[in-house]
């Protein structure tokens, strides 16, 4: 038996037995014929999620660069990918807009979403994701510039934790020079990065009167962080130096959530200070904006919308 067949046989066998134990700790029978195989099938589903690892951009580019005298934009839109947030192990998913400027050069179509594929099966973070796959393009095109944006949504923030919160996270990434964007809405956030979300509604309770202090508006929040310089999550994998969607969701959970205020502004102000003083604990460079949305109970009208911020 070879070395490397050792080491898989290896994998396999303490690989099932924690799976198995796993499955007792949380009140399972893993003799039961609908998980007797699941162990081996989901080292089997892990080892394909992070095949990211043993893949390398230059393999997969295999000179698919060709000859091109037009200097015009190129434009990839809607990539889906998947990944797996490696600080749960949850996925994320979303899709990736690609813009780049060719200098002489032009890559295979293909090559993009496979590179795409390779770092995505890799355990993430959407930040890091993002400044690798602009970083790769941008070295191996050798291109006048490229812009990567990419758009997901996190299950550790939907399915875990405080189960209130379903964000969609924004993110964009360049090297060289910045490139035109197909979306007119971003053209004032080039070339920093950028954090989006939005929450699921919050029962808040709004008013002056003594009745009002009984009955809950449901309100949303619509954050949109600027980043005036990349923070250190970008490129680092220790986690005090990423920006945690989670811990996000938890500060404006923790701040909002079944809480009385007299007006919608004072809520707007006390989740706006929250986030404040978390990015300037870690130090972070950054414009914050935010836009709380309210359902209205009249006959003409239906929301009512309160923003604060620093653009």
């Amino acid at each position: 038996m070879d070395n490397d067949t050792s080491q898989s046989t290896e994998l396999y066998n303490s690989g099932e037995s924690f799976f198995r134990e796993l499955f007792v700790k949380c009140g399972e029978d893993p003799n039961r014929q609908g998980l007797l195989k699941t162990p081996h099938r989901v080292i089997q589903s892990f080892l394909e999620l992070t095949q990211g690892y043993r893949q390398s951009a230059q393999e997969i580019l295999n000179d698919a660069l060709f000859d091109c005298d037009n200097d015009a934009p190129v434009y990839i839109q809607k990539i889906p990918f998947y990944s797996l947030c490696e600080h749960h192990l949850l996925p994320f998913f979303g899709h990736c807009d690609i813009t780049y400027l060719p200098n002489k050069k032009v890559i295979g179509l293909s090559k993009i979403h496979r590179i795409i594929d390779m770092f995505a099966r890799r355990l993430q973070i959407q930040e890091r994701l993002t400044y690798q796959v602009a970083n790769t393009l941008f070295e191996l095109t050798q291109a006048q510039g490229v812009r990567v944006e990419m758009q997901a949504e996190h299950l550790c923030i939907s399915m875990r934790g405080t189960h209130k919160i379903n964000s969609t996270t924004f993110t964009s990434s360049c090297c060289g020079q910045p490139c035109p964007t197909r979306n007119p809405t971003n053209t004032d956030l080039w070339p920093t990065m950028v954090l989006q979300f939005h929450t699921k509604d919050f029962p808040i309770s709004l008013g002056c009167f003594p009745k009002e202090f009984q009955e809950f508006t449901p309100v949303q929040i619509q954050v949109e962080v600027k980043f005036l310089t990349p923070p250190q999550g970008c490129k680092s994998d220790r986690i005090e130096d990423t920006i945690c969607y989670d811990h996000l969701s938890q500060l404006l959970y923790a701040c909002c959530f079944k809480k009385h205020f007299n007006l919608i502004e004072h809520c707007g102000y006390e989740a706006y200070s929250t986030l404040k003083k978390f990015f300037k604990l870690k130090s972070i460079s950054h414009l914050l904006r935010l836009k709380l949305t309210k359902k209205l109970v009249h006959e003409d009208l239906q929301q009512s919308a309160f923003q604060i911020g620093d653009f």
